[in-house]
């Protein structure tokens, strides 16, 4: 398991980002944002993902934002996060804020 050191902790996931694990890792991502005032997720590059996990994610940057954390990814989704991101039309709907976290995109205004 990763080491928090209350700075910029990175969080490991596992290969496994469906429903049947979803539970046992978001309590692990609340515990873990919990310890850390800015944590940084490190993502599969090629992992099981379905919809749960982005349901999952999303309600981390809340949680996060709400507990004044800062919640990032170590790099851009790809692979079979972007994949399941396109399939389930939220790339469509995604504000500048969701760009900048789940694809590190700037939005030029």
């Amino acid at each position: 398991m990763p080491v928090s050191d209350n700075q910029d902790a990175v969080l490991q996931l596992p290969q496994n980002l469906t429903v049947r694990a979803i539970s046992a890792l978001q309590q692990e991502m609340l515990q873990f944002i919990d310890k850390n005032t800015s944590t940084t997720i490190e993502l599969p590059e090629d992992g099981q993902v379905d919809i749960s996990f982005l349901q999952v994610m999303e309600a981390a940057r809340i949680y996060a934002n709400t507990a004044g954390k800062y919640l990032a990814l170590a790099s851009p989704a790809s692979g079979p996060t972007l994949d399941v991101l396109q399939r389930s039309g939220l790339l469509e709907g995604f504000s500048a804020a969701d760009q900048q976290f789940w694809l590190h995109q700037e939005v030029i205004q």
